[in-house]
């Protein structure tokens, strides 16, 4: 992977702390697979697809944020550990997360994002991309 890469996600995560969603960097094809233990895991295919699971899961916290802790070129991806905070809109339960992403970036576009619970999930799944 490029610096260049790596410059593309670091804008990618600028953009979602705002909570807005750059399209432009997305493959019109992406693939975003949400991680494996969510009980409704999907495969989201289209910037639009995307787009909307993103608001869709924004949308259940109050006063969110977000921010990315890191972000490491891994060879044939650039992976995240990012972490998410707010208050749980049904509950009023403070919550705060820490996940991790794969970002596969082909011809400047992000292609495909995979979600993980911990960076060490991300990290293997990265080196099996090898």
């Amino acid at each position: 992977m490029s610096r260049e890469n790596v410059e593309i996600v670091k804008g990618v995560w600028a953009a979602f702390a705002r909570f807005e969603f750059p399209a432009e960097v997305f493959a019109d094809d992406v693939e975003w697979h949400t991680a494996r233990d969510l009980p409704d895991r999907e495969t989201c295919r289209g910037t639009a697809a995307v787009q909307q699971m993103l608001a869709e899961g924004w949308g259940t916290v109050v006063d969110p944020g977000c921010e990315a802790e890191e972000v490491m070129d891994a060879g044939q991806c650039i992976v995240v550990r990012w972490r998410g905070w707010g208050t749980a809109r049904a509950s009023g339960i403070p919550v705060d997360w820490h996940e991790a992403h794969t970002y596969v970036v082909r011809e400047g576009l992000i292609s495909e994002v995979r979600e993980f619970r911990t960076w060490e999930e991300a990290l293997e799944a990265a080196a099996a991309r090898e």
